[in-house]
């Protein structure tokens, strides 16, 4: 398995379409601030528009994809730059529920959702830009990801059974052809994924990746990458602020946070899977990266996550 898939399958990532929103006439909807680990998107399936983001306009067009890695709270308008909220009806349509103008038609049709990585996943986050705009509309190299979007729509519009099951793997691969296009384009020199793509560098990473328990030590993870401990160190200095060991200890958290949350493992023994030889050491530094103890993480994270609003 290459490091991008590695990275993706160790991430326990969930996806979600929320809403299909159908606006006409003049129109405003704005979107607040995510909470640490959702990454909203936006999927415009017809029509144009405005999303601003901040102090920047840019249009907003069908076949356009739209992500925001840190949940950055922004606001979709009418083409004409309209400032009035419409008058909405909420319907459920399938899995979703569908917003609309109360308009006998729509000018501009958009699918809703996130992606849920987890307030762990700042490291991966971090590597992503605040905006990401892809715009799908007859570009040839994007032809996976506009087929995937309709996919997606048509999946969230029925209620088939395995419905939900489809939806989510969708939106892992949804994310992870985003992430190899960003890749693909050179968008990414920084954080996790600039360090994936680097040729010298990457070896030791899907190493750790793959198996995070092990004993890294910074000779082991230079062997890794056939390079000796003083050029690994160099090289990997001039990529990133943090350091090999750093790097090593924030994936392992990763899992320790996913296995927590997902699993009924005891503390030692996620401890023991994340590398750690005792509870207290792998308390320690979990609390030292996620701000709590692993106990107070799995409470906090059975706590069922909010809908996307619009």
């Amino acid at each position: 398995m290459d490091s991008l898939s590695a990275l993706v399958a160790s991430m326990g990532l969930r996806g979600r379409v929320d809403l299909l929103c159908r606006f006409a006439g003049a129109w405003s909807v704005p979107s607040e601030q995510a909470p640490p680990g959702r990454v909203p998107y936006h999927v415009v399936l017809a029509g144009e528009g405005v999303l601003e983001v901040g102090r920047e306009r840019r249009p907003f067009v069908a076949g356009d994809l739209v992500l925001f890695p840190r949940g950055a709270a922004h606001t979709m308008r009418h083409a004409d730059g309209a400032t009035l909220t419409f008058a909405e009806v909420r319907r459920p349509l399938g899995r979703l529920v569908e917003v609309a103008s109360e308009a006998p038609h729509s000018d501009f049709d958009v699918l809703c959702g996130s992606f849920e990585l987890g307030q762990h996943h700042a490291l991966l986050l971090q590597a992503l830009p605040e905006v990401v705009h892809l715009q799908t509309q007859w570009r040839e190299d994007y032809a996976g990801l506009h087929a995937l979007m309709h996919t997606m729509r048509r999946e969230s519009l029925q209620t088939s059974p395995g419905g939900d099951a489809v939806i989510a793997n969708l939106s892992a691969a949804l994310f992870t052809l985003v992430v190899r296009t960003l890749m693909e384009q050179g968008d990414l020199r920084q954080g996790l994924l600039g360090l994936l793509m680097d040729e010298r560098v990457s070896p030791a990473l899907a190493a750790v990746i793959a198996a995070p328990g092990e004993p890294w030590t910074l000779e082991r993870l230079a062997e890794a990458s056939r390079m000796s401990r003083a050029s690994f160190a160099r090289h990997f200095a001039e990529l990133s602020p943090m350091t090999p060991m750093d790097v090593v200890t924030a994936l392992r958290m990763d899992l320790a946070a996913r296995l927590l949350r997902e699993t009924p493992r005891s503390l030692e023994r996620i401890g023991e899977a994340c590398g750690y030889a005792s509870r207290a050491a792998f308390g320690k530094t979990f609390k030292r990266v996620h701000g709590i103890s692993p106990a107070a993480f799995r409470r906090r994270s059975g706590e069922p996550a909010p809908a996307t609003k619009v």
